[in-house]
């Protein structure tokens, strides 16, 4: 900017001038799309909810880098995803994160190895053939075998039980078998 002044006789001041530099010192700002906190229930997918950023001069800032790579979708606990971005003139935004929680309230599977109704001869002996469980945190394994213990010497029917719980606590629906010995 230039200043100038010329007096009634026309002699003319010293110019002035004055540098004037515009910059862009506003950091962008970042809004979370949906809540700030998340339940994810262990063994599913993470599917993020995004965030929009904002700044005061850049009309078309890039895009905002997401982080969600801490996330352990069967491990329970929480998790941090964290939102950045800059704008053209490196004005970094003030960090946003989102808290997902991994919760365990799926109970295991419990899958009958075999029939559900045997017919056992009288005299022979009985060898269960079991049940597994499949669990989304705790992995897979057999099933607890619980109920009547099924005595091959004696005729009748016996009912025999799977169950299990995982570490959180969910009980698996539980499984039974009818087992029944006769003379045959």
């Amino acid at each position: 900017v230039r200043y100038s002044k010329s007096d009634s006789a026309g002699n003319a001041a010293t110019e002035v001038t004055r540098l004037v530099t515009v910059s862009d010192n506003t950091k962008p700002v970042i809004t979370l799309n949906g809540s700030g906190t998340v339940e994810l229930e262990a063994g599913e997918n993470y599917t993020e909810l995004g965030a929009i950023a904002t700044d005061t001069f850049d009309q078309n800032l890039p895009g905002i880098t997401i982080d969600s790579s801490a996330i352990n979708n069967i491990v329970p606990g929480d998790y941090v995803v964290t939102y950045n971005v800059s704008d053209a003139s490196n004005n970094q935004a003030i960090t946003k994160i989102r808290t997902v929680t991994v919760v365990d309230n799926t109970a295991p599977v419990i899958t009958l190895n075999g029939s559900a109704s045997i017919v056992h001869e009288a005299g022979t002996a009985y060898t269960d053939l079991g049940a597994t469980w499949e669990d989304a945190v705790d992995g897979s394994g057999d099933a607890v075998i619980e109920g009547d213990t099924v005595d091959s010497n004696t005729l009748g029917s016996y009912t025999v039980r799977y169950s299990k719980s995982d570490s959180a606590g969910n009980a698996a629906t539980e499984v039974t078998r009818l087992v029944t010995v006769s003379d045959n």
